[in-house]
């Protein structure tokens, strides 16, 4: 299953995860690479890599083509009264600029997070 967002600039990933039961398989690849033929800069979030589990899961993006940014990262809450988490942005064919990382964050901030909080708040 993959949720993205996709702006003439950029495809963000909000959510990617493939069943266990089809890990290994090489469909989580396939599903990227889907992703990566629409021929724009393709744009993931994930957690630092500290434990097996987040080392393991930035292999896996970085042996798709995605790369880590410099960029420091706070991505907002989606609940009001929480405060945001640190991740690792990634994106793929490139690294971002300056300039595009701030685009991305701004969507992030100002389309994606008011959405989502408009449609869990109408729950």
């Amino acid at each position: 299953m993959i949720l993205c967002w996709e702006t003439e600039e950029f495809i963000y990933i909000e959510h990617f995860c493939i069943l266990p039961e089809m890990r290994g398989k090489k469909y989580g690849q396939k599903a990227l690479e889907l992703l990566g033929g629409e021929r724009k800069t393709v744009i993931l979030e994930i957690a630092p890599p500290i434990d097996d589990v987040s080392v393991r899961r930035k292999r896996f993006y970085e042996r798709s083509g995605y790369q880590a940014n410099r960029f420091a990262h706070v991505h907002p809450p989606y609940k009001k009264g929480f405060k945001g988490h640190d991740l690792v942005v990634m994106s793929s064919p490139d690294q971002l600029s300056e300039a595009e990382y701030r685009a991305f964050n701004s969507y992030l901030s100002s389309v994606v997070m008011k959405r989502c909080l408009i449609t869990k708040s109408s729950y």
